[in-house]
């Protein structure tokens, strides 16, 4: 029987039905019912419409009379939207059929295979109760109401949760601006149809449609059996010296137990010889974890071996859950730009496929690159870079103050509204907050922002470009720009780009060597889509690929899932 406190806390909710059904004169209330038989055999199959008739009663009852609006519910309020789907399926229940009700209670477990948690949808209590009902065969009718209604809400959550997310992306990334889930999907009419319904279909119909969703909930399911198979939670400890081809060490037995327990390598011998297998598979094994493809096992390499079972399904599970943020069309475009942060990368999909990618640098931690999506519009050729005003005031003043003619040294020049002033010949009088000044680089290949930028609207001035440090594209953590996009080959991705304009690689070349600052304006505006992802597939290719989360977006995200 279910604890006199979860009926009361529940009951209260049935007070928001506005619907009135008319009983009719000899109609007994459901009070009177219940003085003479309170037990009801719900869930009985052989009973289902004498089941039915009690339990939806109450409901109409409660609804008409008031009954138990004088309680307070925590899993049930007065204004639930649950309500509704009652009212829309005429006050007639949805978990009467004691072999439905254990499908729906089985769809609620398998939650965790989407990388939520199932408590958020009562699974232990609504499995509690329903296997008490199970052994005395019967409830009392606030009991089997309580049940009814508690399936509702949870299988309600769980479906609001699967198709938009359990966390809410502002709060992740305040920047975010992408088109979120239909809301057609979870209309009050489609989950009647769902509800009364084939409910196993509830996942596969409501789960993110984006391409490598499925191959995240796959190892997910996994990972559940890494220490069974060798990946275990202790770390494997670094021997002071890098590890390659001919050595032995027992750390290397270790080290292929721990690869060999995923499905996303073959070790062929487990033993402590580093032999040109394991070389291969090291080489795969950085790829796919953003490191470059050595063969060689150094510290970096160990420390994302020793990676633990529970990082592991925390990284997916905070991956799957960024995919429920996006709408169903999400890569639908036949053509768009794919950024990236954690992986350092810029892809160009075309049909489907990567037609052509590029290595990235990204903003550090303190000037992180925002996530958002816009439209790529102009090509810039030799273009000024107008120092944010941050920039100027906490790194340039400071030099200024010891060198005034910074400036000059540096290809700048000072501007006070539209005019080009002076350089004063001290700025010691100017702070942070007494700065009337804007600085201006001019054009040429030691230009802060290279030979070339890409623009694409957006209010935090972000925008694509060339960097004649060319050095940092060298380094596996590419994060040291302040916000925006540094491109390893930028005049190769605006030949690209512009080639689809009816430009030639002559006439850039023209441009480039004029040292005037030239715009091109794009016919066709390029989407482009600046994402977070530390692990997903990438199109043609079967692994999943790991990557660092140098924003920590994942533990806030595993925070609010937990």
């Amino acid at each position: 029987m279910l604890k006199p406190v979860l009926v009361i806390l529940l009951l209260i909710g049935f007070y928001s039905c506005s619907r009135k059904v008319q009983p009719s004169a000899s109609h007994k209330t459901i009070d009177t019912i219940a003085k003479e038989k309170s037990i009801v055999p719900f869930l009985k199959k052989d009973l289902f419409e004498q089941t039915n008739f009690f339990v939806a009663t109450r409901i109409v009852d409660i609804d008409k009379n008031n009954v138990g609006n004088k309680y307070f519910s925590v899993f049930v309020s007065s204004n639930d939207s649950i309500f509704n789907l009652y009212k829309k399926n005429e006050y007639q229940l949805f978990w009467g059929d004691e072999k439905k009700f254990q499908r729906a209670l089985d769809v609620l477990k398998e939650s965790k295979n989407e990388g939520l948690d199932p408590e958020d949808y009562h699974v232990n209590l609504l499995t509690k109760e329903f296997e008490s009902y199970k052994l005395k065969d019967s409830l009392v009718i606030n009991d089997a109401v309580s049940l009814e209604l508690l399936m509702s809400k949870s299988m309600y959550t769980y479906i609001n949760h699967l198709h938009f997310g359990r966390v809410d992306p502002i709060t992740i990334y305040p920047e975010w601006n992408y088109k979120r889930p239909s809301e057609a999907a979870v209309s009050d009419s489609n989950l009647v149809d769902v509800f009364n319904n084939n409910v196993t279909n509830i996942a596969p119909a409501f789960r993110p449609k984006i391409f490598f969703y499925e191959s995240l909930r796959k190892a997910l399911i996994e990972s559940d059996s890494l220490e069974v198979y060798g990946f275990g939670a202790k770390s494997i400890p670094y021997i002071g010296r890098k590890l390659q081809k001919g050595d032995t060490s027992f750390i290397i037995v270790e080290i292929k137990k721990r690869l060999n327990a995923t499905t996303q390598y073959d070790i062929n011998a487990i033993d402590n010889v580093f032999n040109d297998d394991l070389v291969s598979n090291i080489k795969i094994f950085q790829a796919h974890v953003g490191l470059k493809p050595t063969g060689i096992i150094d510290k970096t390499t160990l420390n994302k071996i020793n990676y633990t079972p529970n990082e592991i399904r925390n990284t997916i599970r905070a991956n799957m859950e960024r995919c429920r943020w996006f709408n169903e069309d999400i890569d639908s475009e036949k053509e768009f730009v794919l950024i990236n942060i954690p992986d350092y990368t810029l892809s160009y999909f075309k049909n489907g496929k990567v037609d052509y990618s590029e290595r990235i640098i990204v903003g550090r931690v303190m000037n992180q690159t925002p996530v958002f999506e816009s439209k790529i519009a102009t090509v810039e050729f030799n273009p000024y870079w107008t120092v944010p005003k941050s920039i100027a005031v906490k790194e340039i003043l400071p030099s200024l103050k010891k060198d005034p003619s910074y400036l000059e040294k540096h290809n700048m020049v000072l501007y006070q509204g539209a005019d080009i002033v002076e350089t004063p010949a001290s700025f010691d009088s100017y702070t942070e907050k007494n700065f009337p000044f804007v600085i201006k680089e001019n054009p040429g290949e030691k230009n802060s922002l290279g030979q070339v930028k890409f623009l694409f609207p957006n209010p935090y001035s972000i925008y694509m470009h060339d960097t004649p440090a060319k050095y940092l594209f060298d380094n596996d953590v590419r994060s040291f720009s302040h916000g925006c996009i540094r491109l390893h080959d930028p005049i190769k991705f605006a030949n690209y780009l512009l080639s689809k304009e009816g430009f030639k690689p002559s006439q850039i070349q023209d441009i480039l060597k004029s040292d005037k600052n030239y715009a091109i304006a794009l016919k066709t505006k390029i989407p482009i889509m600046i994402s977070y992802f530390t692990c997903y597939m990438k199109k043609g290719d079967s692994r999943l690929y790991f990557f660092s989360d140098i924003y920590g977006s994942d533990k806030k995200i595993i925070n609010a899932l937990d």
